[in-house]
């Protein structure tokens, strides 16, 4: 007789040390037929990324790739210990630095930032910068991304690893800068609606991600974990969403009411409650904060804070919700601490609150004329 070997291919967090570089062998050029696949998916009307005559307008080649796009490629990780149980739970400064085409070969890059055990003892924390590289060896796309892997590791020390004295500086962006000097080409008549400080926006568009649509991403994106995928150890209610749709699919039912943005960045994002492929996704927005972007009048920056809510149709079923304000906050949000306030305060939204994103955007100052989006 003979017994099968399980080929270990896959990162074991007992040889992981905070600095190490890990590999990674795959490189993806980006066709078409990709981008055509992630615009069929996620909902994405800003004309970056939909227009070339728009982008060639603002200095660039043709229309870019999505920046939920890279998100998520970024955050794809191939390696993840398939042997334990493992979240995504968070991510912070998503940046993107240059500009990245259909037909760009893009490879990943990650590095080990923070590796620790959690204060119950019970699990492992993993936090990796990852960064998405093109053909000529530019970085386009950088952000860091921490993961949650049930159980500890054994080597000695996790547990005590001590974060830096301080943040690493925050990546310049190309594509930001282009925009910013090449704005005034663009006519100003195109935003649909003035958006003010203290507003809370219900977004209309709600959608599950699909139990076949979920695989095919993970599939696209050379995602292997278990958890995505089998349905006979996890079971068809249990399988999960990978952290960079969910995020995506966020970001793309707040699109339309926050048309058009021109450039953003994703701050910080927590992911706070795992989604099933068929659960209703949609997405409520608080503006914190409208100020002209520096050196560019015809440009205002909005810092705002999205959050994904599942299962219920948001645009219909909040309408006349009132929300306490002190649920809503620029800092990243534990999920004990913000379902305690909702639970208080605002029970109808305990429990379905999936994901808190801070997200800063740049668009166009708007003017008196609305252009309605059909």
């Amino acid at each position: 007789t003979v017994t099968g070997d399980v080929l270990e291919l896959s990162l074991t967090l007992d040889k992981a040390s905070v600095g190490d570089h890990l590999e990674n062998p795959y490189e993806l050029t980006i066709t078409e037929g990709i981008r055509d696949a992630w615009h069929g998916c996620f909902y994405q009307h800003d004309r970056l990324y939909t227009s070339d005559v728009f982008a060639q307008k603002l200095g660039f080649k043709n229309m870019l790739l999505p920046y939920s796009f890279l998100l998520h490629t970024a955050g794809a990780v191939s390696h993840a210990d398939d042997r334990r149980k493992v979240l995504d739970v968070g991510i912070e400064q998503a940046i993107y630095e240059q500009p990245a085409y259909i037909g760009d070969t893009i490879r990943k890059e990650y590095y080990i930032q923070d590796l620790r055990t959690t204060s119950d003892g019970a699990s492992t924390l993993l936090k990796v910068k990852c960064a998405l590289l093109n053909q000529k060896n530019e970085r386009v796309f950088s952000m860091s991304k921490t993961m949650l892997f049930e159980g500890t590791t054994s080597k000695s020390g996790t547990r005590d690893m001590r974060k830096p004295s301080r943040p690493p500086p925050k990546p310049e962006s190309k594509v930001l800068e282009k925009i910013s000097h090449r704005s005034a080409a663009l006519s100003r008549s195109n935003a649909l609606a003035r958006l003010h400080e203290g507003q809370l926006i219900l977004h209309s568009l709600a959608r599950p991600i699909g139990s076949s649509m979920g695989m095919i991403l993970s599939t696209m994106f050379r995602m292997t974990h278990p958890s995505l995928f089998n349905t006979r150890r996890f079971g068809n209610e249990s399988v999960l969403v990978p952290g960079g749709v969910m995020l995506s699919q966020v970001h793309a039912c707040a699109a339309r009411g926050l048309y058009e943005i021109l450039y953003e960045e994703l701050e910080h994002a927590q992911l706070l409650n795992p989604i099933s492929p068929t659960d209703l996704i949609g997405a409520i927005s608080y503006v914190h904060s409208i100020t002209e972007h520096p050196g560019n009048p015809d440009l205002e920056q909005v810092e705002l804070q999205t959050w994904g809510i599942k299962g219920l149709d948001v645009a219909h079923e909040l309408l006349d919700l009132e929300i306490p304000i002190n649920v809503f906050s620029t800092a990243p949000q534990k999920r004990a601490e913000l379902e305690n306030k909702l639970k208080e305060g605002c029970p109808e939204l305990h429990g379905k609150v999936v994901s808190n994103h801070y997200r800063r955007l740049v668009r166009q100052s708007p003017r008196s004329e609305t252009m309605f989006l059909l």
